[in-house]
């Protein structure tokens, strides 16, 4: 099997195998995504989902790069949060947010005056710059031709951000995986 799939994970604890793993990349999927995570062996590529093409397509490449290549997908941030802290282990995070990578602001209807801004992303802003694992921040589609708000508040702690060229994002993020976790062996003494 090209893609080990990983159960989410309730305590940051559980996931944490205290052994590096330098080689592996994990694809993290957020709201939206919804991969399929079991099919039976025999199904033909022309049959897969969208989101399954592109998991296999991402598998392959990373096999094909010299990767092991672990995937989790959750709707729910906190267990996003729990994968990015368990991904200390690994050599590279390929992060696909969904609707995680924006903030919102949020009008007051009590106070017109007043507004702030919604929470969500910014825990994953401040867990993916702690984790320290190098993490490549993946868009399909082109965000900067959304709406005003929809713009990134993770890029800032990601090494790089791979936006708006369809499904072969992912393979490139292979690519940059495999740059970065090259650097960190020829770095690491």
């Amino acid at each position: 099997m090209l893609c080990t799939w990983l159960p989410e994970i309730a305590n940051p604890r559980d996931g944490f195998v205290n052994n590096k793993q330098p080689d592996t990349v994990l694809l993290l999927r957020g709201p939206g995504h919804n991969i399929t995570s079991e099919r039976p062996d025999n199904t033909k590529e022309e049959d897969l989902t969208p989101n399954q093409f592109v998991e296999d397509r991402a598998a392959k490449t990373a096999e094909l790069m010299g990767l092991k290549f672990v995937a989790a997908h959750s709707n729910v941030e906190g267990y996003l949060i729990n994968h990015l802290h368990a991904a200390r282990q690994y050599g590279a995070i390929i992060f696909s947010p969904g609707a995680y990578y924006h903030y919102m602001p949020i009008v007051s209807a009590s106070f017109p005056g007043l507004s702030r801004v919604s929470p969500d992303s910014y825990a994953l802003y401040d867990t993916i710059k702690v984790v320290k694992t190098p993490c490549i921040e993946v868009h399909i589609g082109n965000m900067y031709a959304a709406e005003d708000f929809r713009k990134s508040v993770l890029a800032p702690v990601t090494i790089s951000i791979i936006i708006g060229c369809g499904p072969i994002n992912y393979e490139m993020a292979i690519l940059k995986a495999k740059e970065l976790i090259e650097q960190n062996k020829s770095a690491t003494p």
